[in-house]
């Protein structure tokens, strides 16, 4: 169950209320944005003040040795990661050698089931047999030892750019691959403002400085780096990286840009989506665009997704796009036979503060998914394994804080083979026989990690503020939309609603698998509040007719079929806060 808490009341005094809504300074003090400067340059993210892309380290370096491939007609490989960052990377690095016509370029991107992720060895040697001689990441390499290694002894430069944290040698200090250069704006060394972009951000400063540097050359017009950003907007929200700072420019310049791309591909996609392009905002990016290029990984290839973004044509674009989603349909099935599964085993189980689960039979690349609904229902950290050749590997999800990094590294020694990955998203590895001890291992890592008494503050959801049913508005919604894009470090505003007496309470849907609420509000209009996938019964005070209830939700403007619709989306329903 849930554990709410109402956040403090702005004070009558505040310099806020002087300029804004008594509800947009309170949402803006709950973001901890106190003062008028800081307000304004949130709800007001100016592009011009992104961050000079060559204050990342071996910026200039890498620049060079990309310019003399390009010049001498060297072959270069683009290596990026399977996912909805590393693949959008690879199509904005693709559309950079495209615009100065350089075709001498290969992608590859791993394959999730068969290769894993990272820099394999195996990989190298075909990509070196076609005739490379530079290699570009994104999104991977940053813990590719082996794979520096190679390449420095095949005369293949490997040029490194990654977001994820380094790795760390026997002493505690920083390692890095031996390669020819390496951006990532968490390694020691780099002095870059914003540490946290994405993989996607990442080589977006690339192409960025690249156009500063040589744009004259290559006859790149000015301003040509921005159109890139609609994929590094959808890559920014899809890898769950803080949606502050440089990463709030590039997500909000980002949505703009997708409102307007010349790709016939995204646009099929979002119109395959049933996402008002007019209205579209980061909830139809995560849910409607994102799971659609991470299916062609966990079902098929990667390439399948990559296809679509590189689609030059309405024709291309409607092939790739229908694959896509047949793959994303397969995908869900696949989901939902999983979690039934999981819910069996879960059944006899007491579920403490953290959760280990998993099957020899279960899809590798499904696993994430698994985890991220297991986190939902129970709260804790979760751990979801499959076996593969004889190993065990999973992937990882975190709640409300709890850092899953800080976690791994605290089990004790040899449980795991490998891990990685961010603070609330991650990838293990382990023996099998280490895998009956991992539950009881990482409980213990997480009292290490952290206090009982933390642990159970952790669980405090906090509500932005209450609300009365008469707000459900337009203006309303616009007042809060000045905060948008949402995501991690900038949550949707979350609102209560006490004692509100439903008129209605219904399901809807094929199998009445979603819930509708009625309410009306002081001035008789009826208000209604809804939730997909969810039962009566799933919360902790069923909704019945004519019976008050405390509603916890947001606020959402609906565009379906042409018709647009304030509602609540719901969140939770108790009865007491």
């Amino acid at each position: 169950m849930n554990h709410y808490s109402l956040a403090k009341k702005i004070p009558k005094e505040h310099e806020l209320l002087n300029h804004f809504s008594p509800l947009l300074s309170q949402l803006l003090l709950n973001r901890n944005l106190e003062t008028l400067q800081q307000a304004n340059a949130f709800i007001h993210p100016d592009y011009e003040n992104n961050y000079d892309p060559f204050l990342l380290y071996d910026m200039k370096k890498s620049l060079e040795r990309i310019h003399t491939a390009i010049q001498s007609n060297e072959k270069i490989t683009i290596y990026a990661d399977y996912d909805a960052d590393g693949i959008p990377g690879s199509v904005i690095l693709a559309s950079l050698f495209d615009k100065i016509t350089f075709t001498n370029y290969d992608i590859y991107i791993p394959h999730r089931h068969d290769e894993g992720y990272g820099i394999h060895v195996d990989a190298l040697k075909k990509i070196k047999e076609s005739g490379t001689s530079l290699i570009i990441t994104i999104d991977v390499g940053i813990t590719g030892y082996d794979a520096a290694d190679w390449c420095m002894k095949n005369h293949i430069d490997l040029i490194i750019t990654d977001h994820h944290l380094p790795g760390k040698d026997s002493n505690g200090d920083e390692r890095l691959p031996n390669s020819f250069s390496l951006i990532n704006p968490k390694r020691n060394e780099c002095r870059y403002p914003d540490p946290m972009l994405c993989g996607c951000g990442v080589i977006y400063k690339l192409i960025q400085a690249f156009v500063q540097k040589y744009n004259q050359q290559y006859d790149i017009h000015t301003g040509w780096e921005k159109w890139q950003l609609d994929m590094v907007g959808i890559s920014t929200i899809s890898d769950l990286v803080p949606l502050q700072n440089e990463n709030r420019i590039l997500a909000k310049y980002g949505m703009q840009v997708i409102q307007k791309t010349k790709r016939p591909g995204l646009k099929k996609l979002i119109w395959d989506a049933g996402i008002s392009i007019n209205h579209m905002n980061a909830e139809d990016i995560a849910f409607g665009i994102t799971p659609k290029i991470n299916a062609a990984s966990r079902m098929s290839h990667p390439e399948d997704a990559v296809a679509v973004f590189r689609a030059h044509n309405d024709i291309e674009a409607e092939t790739a796009v229908r694959h896509l989603v047949d793959l994303n349909n397969k995908r869900k099935k696949l989901v939902a036979q999983t979690m039934k599964q999981a819910y069996a085993k879960l059944s006899n189980r007491t579920v403490g503060d953290v959760l280990v689960i998993g099957s020899p039979d279960w899809q590798a690349g499904i696993l994430g998914l698994v985890a991220s609904k297991l986190v939902e229902k129970y709260h804790v950290p979760v751990f979801v394994w499959s076996e593969e050749h004889g190993e065990i590997k999973g992937s990882c999800r975190t709640w409300n804080g709890i850092h899953l990094l800080d976690i791994m590294n605290a089990a004790e020694t040899g449980s795991f083979l490998q891990f990685g990955g961010h603070a609330e998203a991650g990838g293990f590895s382990c023996d099998k026989k280490e895998i009956h001890f991992l539950q009881e291992r990482l409980e213990k890592a997480l009292i290490a990690v952290s206090t009982k008494k933390t642990i159970e503050n952790k669980k405090t959801i906090t509500i932005d503020t209450e609300m009365l049913l008469d707000s459900i508005t337009k203006k309303t919604f616009n007042e809060i939309q000045k905060l948008a894009p949402f995501g991690v470090a900038n949550e949707k505003p979350l609102f209560i609603w006490k004692d509100v007496i439903p008129t209605g309470v219904n399901q809807f849907g094929k199998t009445k698998e979603h819930i509708d609420i009625r309410f009306k509000n002081n001035f008789g209009k009826e208000v209604r509040a809804i939730a997909f996938f969810k039962q009566p019964d799933d919360y902790p005070c069923a909704p019945k007719r004519g019976q008050p209830i405390h509603l916890v939700g947001h606020i959402e403007h609906s565009v379906f079929m042409g018709k647009h619709e304030m509602r609540i989306k719901i969140v939770d329903i108790i009865s007491t806060l």
